[in-house]
């Protein structure tokens, strides 16, 4: 229903004709002043609107000035005013509705949250007084903001539907239409460049077949305004400081669904960069300016890079205390020798010290956790690099879904600030009461509360129980993060592990209680690294079953280990209990943006295990792990990623295993590596065809992804990523120590040699694998799934495309 702008002017113009009818020729006293017509208002508030009172002399400009002033309120549709017998002057009035309801119809595009904000800004809400004209404003209004995103037949209405007392219910109806489609981008006037250049650099693409997927040929007015900026870019960037863009026009169809995009352009000469001057209150010498130029003076000019040296200045400046300084570029052009002379105006203005850092949205976290991640104080000259590293940390915690920290300005103190720091807080912890199914545990009990930030104080606390086919496990462990004021982290842990023979976890057939506690300090080096220390017990009993590996019952022999015979069988059985004393020395590099789906920054660790003198199984075990991500742009990612180990004297349960997810997917789990036939196949001598890998003492695996986008913007597409990958890794037994003789069938095998022969350190017996990959963080931890093809499997191999883990990334 359509309504015009001229319905309250000529309304109006009919009041005051009837008053110049009714008292054109007499004044009068108004005895009493009365309305009719009246619905939601009462007389005596809308008598108080007026500037005539009962008692007043009345006359032609005193009645217009009332009913201007009753128009002027925007409650009413309809005014007359007459003159009653007894003197009484009567007020007729037609109030205007009330808005009972907005409902909305047909909107996908615009989010009725959204619609409702926006309306009520612009005074059409529940409870507001309707204004018959503000109705074909808004409709204009959204139609053009469809018009802004290209759906030039998107059509909106707004339908009235009377209530009693009178109120009025609205619809908005929409009709969105489709978005109009580039089907040709024609430049003219682009000589340096070609066509395809050109059209690579717009923002708006041409329509394709795969369209479908990127829908970058869809029109919208932002678009085009972004392509015009990256065609300007493009000169700019290759020294055309004089191109221009004479015009840029659209031409549609009679459908509105094909757009033609017309850009006519004058490319200009190509200009080469001359002196640079730093002028203005520079403070620091220009020789150490200069040494932020990222060009050269004789290149060819590019925007990009002024821009850049534009950004070290005001953050050098920044970093200096000066946080609100001015760097104005001047580029001075000398069109008769083709060079621009570039000039760096800075004002440094005042140094500003923070005043107050006030930390707003964190409703569970302590403040004090917070603060002690900041590492711009207050009272100290304010810094960008402190700043940026401040919401670095507090991104690393995990404990925040979004970190934004801005400089507010201090009325009348021109050289302080105040620090606002805004979190969203989002779940760091989980309650878990779960079954689950994993391809390398079969059916999985589990229960446990983790909190990384318990009770708001910062320190992570988890009670995990976990039982699956082959194992079970408990674990108490508790970490404060600042055991001191200086960052010291203290934590300790207290565990039961059993675990027992399970073919599909494809390692060889042993049982094993361990009992464990363990006290650790992590001291930090600077911002990024980390040196850590742990002392633990472990009590662990080991036995063999009878298909166990060969290997496995010659370290228990030589290392006290006692034996049985099977009486069914007639095979050995091995067994052992061997108390370890241990010690982990730890060194961690990271600059990780942030914990879960990092895009930036990298993360190496260092790690040796040593079981001390007088421990039953004395060994040394030397890990480094590591990955490193970068983005690429427009949403692309790429990591590295790769781990190497060593052991000496390794006992069997604490060997190296390669294979599946984690390690080389593509592979089943923990099958890549050393294998021997079991006590069972050797004492009979029958052929083991199903050798059990029992791990080695030595790993290589490594790897790269191409981290993809997620074609959406909702807060979902933050907690998924998909990837591209290719790995490799094996692992290697490089002493052979365990490795007694055994029957293969009826052949007499030497362990030693056949060790060496098969499983020594060599790089060609690496498995490869290349695949897609997609993690999902989901409540109860993050799930991922990959499809993975060996790309050199060897007799032998145990291989699984598609595999699932829930619980853990890498």
């Amino acid at each position: 229903m359509r309504h015009t702008h001229l319905f309250m002017p000529l309304a109006l113009i009919s009041a005051m004709a009837a008053v110049q009818q009714a008292y054109a020729a007499d004044d009068f006293i108004a005895r009493d002043i009365k309305f009719d017509g009246l619905v939601r208002l009462i007389p005596a508030n809308v008598s108080s609107m007026l500037p005539i009172k009962s008692g007043d002399r009345v006359n032609e400009a005193t009645l217009n000035s009332a009913i201007h002033t009753l128009y002027d309120t925007g409650l009413f549709d309809d005014i007359k005013a007459a003159q009653q017998s007894d003197g009484t002057l009567l007020f007729t009035v037609a109030e205007r509705p009330v808005i009972a309801k907005v409902d909305f119809k047909g909107n996908k595009l615009i989010p009725k949250e959204a619609l409702q904000d926006g309306l009520k800004k612009m005074g059409l809400a529940e409870g507001e007084v309707l204004k018959p004209s503000l109705l074909q404003n808004i409709e204009t209004e959204l139609e053009q903001q469809y018009i802004q995103q290209g759906r030039y037949g998107a059509k909106v209405t707004i339908d009235r539907t009377a209530r009693p007392n009178n109120r009025v219910d609205l619809t908005l109806n929409f009709v969105e239409g489709k978005a109009a489609k580039v089907v040709e981008v024609n430049v003219v006037g682009n000589k340096v460049f070609s066509d395809d250049d050109v059209k690579q650099a717009f923002a708006l693409k041409e329509s394709t077949w795969y369209s479908i997927l990127t829908r970058n040929d869809h029109f919208a007015r932002e678009r085009m305004t972004a392509s015009l900026d990256a065609l300007r870019a493009l000169y700019l960037n290759n020294g055309y400081v004089n191109f221009e863009v004479n015009s840029s026009d659209l031409n549609i169809n009679d459908d509105k669904q094909k757009i033609f995009v017309n850009v006519s352009i004058t490319e200009g000469q190509q200009f080469k960069v001359g002196t640079t001057k730093f002028l203005g209150d520079t403070l620091f010498k220009p020789e150490e300016l200069k040494t932020l130029q990222v060009y050269k003076e004789g290149e060819v000019y590019s925007q990009e890079k002024i821009d850049a040296v534009k950004n070290l200045l005001l953050r050098k400046y920044g970093n200096a205390g000066y946080y609100f300084a001015q760097v104005n570029v001047v580029p001075q052009i000398d069109n008769d020798n083709k060079v621009v002379n570039v000039v760096y105006y800075i004002n440094p203005g005042q140094q500003v010290t923070i005043r107050r850092i006030n930390f707003m949205g964190n409703t569970k976290t302590a403040d004090t956790v917070l603060r002690r991640e900041m590492r711009q104080m207050e009272g100290a000259l304010a810094s960008n690099e402190k700043i940026d590293l401040s919401k670095i940390r507090l991104q690393r915690t995990g404990y925040f879904k979004t970190v934004d920290i801005k400089p507010v300005r201090i009325p009348g103190v021109p050289d302080q600030v105040d620090l606002d720091v805004n979190v969203e807080e989002q779940h760091s912890g989980t309650s878990t009461l779960a079954i689950g199914y994993s391809q390398s545990g079969g059916i999985t009990y589990q229960a446990g509360i983790s909190q990384s930030n318990f009770l708001g104080t910062g320190n992570s606390v988890g009670l995990d129980f976990t039982k699956s086919s082959y194992s079970t496990y408990y674990n108490l462990s508790v970490t404060d993060p600042y055991f001191t004021i200086d960052g010291v982290s203290a934590g300790y842990n207290v565990y039961y592990r059993e675990t027992k023979p399970y073919s599909d976890y494809h390692v060889s057939d042993y049982y094993s209680k361990a009992v464990g506690a363990s006290a650790s300090l992590s001291y930090p080096i600077d911002e990024n690294q980390s040196i850590s220390g742990s002392l633990g017990l472990e009590n662990n009993k080991v036995t063999t079953d009878i298909y166990g590996s060969t290997a496995y019952g010659a370290y228990l022999r030589n290392h006290g280990g006692t034996t049985s015979t099977d009486t069914n069988t007639g095979v050995s059985i091995y067994s052992g209990t061997y108390l370890s004393y241990l010690a982990n020395l730890g060194w961690s590099f990271n600059t990780l943006d942030r914990p879960m789906f990092p895009t930036s920054g990298q993360l190496h660790a260092i790690n040796l295990e040593v079981a001390l003198p007088g421990s039953d199984a004395e060994y040394q075990k030397l890990t480094y792990s590591g990955q490193v991500f970068f983005p690429i742009g427009k949403g692309f990612g790429a990591r590295a990623y790769g781990k190497v180990g060593y052991g000496h004297d390794l006992p069997f349960w604490k060997n190296f295993y390669a294979g599946g997810w984690g390690s080389v997917r593509g592979y089943e789990d923990n099958t890549l590596g050393p294998r021997y036939p079991g006590e069972y196949y050797s004492k009979t001598k029958t052929v083991d065809y199903n050798k059990d890998p029992i791990g080695g003492n030595a790993l290589v695996q490594f790897g790269s992804e191409l981290i993809l986008p997620v074609p959406s913007k909702g807060d979902w597409a933050q907690n998924v990523r998909p990837t591209l990958f290719v790995e490799g890794g094996q692992t290697f037994d490089t002493e052979c120590k365990n490795t007694p003789d055994f029957y293969d069938g009826t052949t007499s095998v030497s362990g030693k040699q056949y060790c060496k022969n098969n499983y020594g350190f060599d790089l060609s017996n690496l498995r490869y694998s290349a695949g897609i990959g997609l993690t999902w963080n989901t409540m109860i931890g993050p799930l991922s799934i990959s499809y993975a093809y060996p790309l050199n499997k060897k007799d032998g191999d145990n291989t699984q495309n598609v595999q699932f883990q829930i619980g853990r990334t890498f």
